[in-house]
C-alpha cells in the first residue's frame, strides 16, 4: 500500500466500429475525457481508432455498460491504473 496507494482508477482502451457514439457517451454521459489513438489491425492492417479512457472504479461498471450498450462486439482492455494526476484526478 505505501509504494502503490489505494488505486481506485481504471484505463481503458476500447476498440469500437462505433467509435464516435462512444466517444460521444463517454464524454457526455460518464462526464470524461477520451483519447483517440491511431492503430493498425495486425490481421487486416487497416487503420482503426482505440479510444483510451481513464475512469474512477465506482465509474467503472457504467463505462462497461454503455461501450456495450452501444457496440455490443466492442473489444475493451481494462488496466489498473496506479495513479493518475490531473483534472478530474489527484492534482501532483
Amino acid at each position: 500500500l505505501i509504494q502503490v496507494g489505494f488505486s481506485r482508477s481504471k484505463m481503458a482502451m476500447i476498440i469500437t466500429d462505433n467509435q464516435e457514439a462512444v466517444r460521444e457517451g463517454i464524454l457526455n454521459k460518464i462526464d470524461r475525457g477520451v483519447t483517440k489513438l491511431s492503430a493498425y489491425g495486425g490481421y487486416t492492417d487497416h487503420e482503426r481508432p482505440i479510444l483510451m479512457c481513464v475512469v474512477d472504479q465506482t465509474e467503472f461498471t457504467k463505462l462497461k455498460q454503455l461501450v456495450k450498450t452501444i457496440d455490443p462486439q466492442a473489444f475493451i482492455i481494462v488496466m489498473d491504473a496506479s495513479e493518475v494526476l490531473g483534472e478530474g484526478f489527484k492534482r501532483a
